[in-house]
């Protein structure tokens, strides 16, 4: 009976953290798109740029115009710990070629 309560106390603390980075994509016009990165361990805020631009490479494979509207967000990681200490977001707007 022990090692169940253990077993379901690990699920829920796994559960409770979010995969690192949380990306996002979403079409707004023909070859437009917004770009959302959220990060639970950010140890440096370029970091999240530059996820942004891997995003945005995966998103347009001919090429994309430069990170338009960049803007700070509120993190939406975390945990039931608060494990996430050094969260952060971005958030950009980018037109593919």
């Amino acid at each position: 009976m022990k090692r169940l309560g253990a077993g379901a106390l690990m699920v829920l603390l796994l559960a409770g953290c979010q995969s690192d980075p949380q990306l996002r994509s979403k079409r707004i016009g023909p070859g437009h798109f917004r770009l959302t990165v959220d990060r639970c361990h950010m140890v440096d805020p370029q970091l999240l740029e530059h996820d942004l631009r891997e995003l945005a490479s995966s998103a347009c494979p001919k090429g994309t115009g430069p990170l338009e509207a960049l803007e700070s967000l509120p993190s939406r990681q975390g945990g039931l710990l608060g494990e996430c200490l050094r969260s952060g977001a971005l958030r950009a707007e980018v037109r593919c070629r």
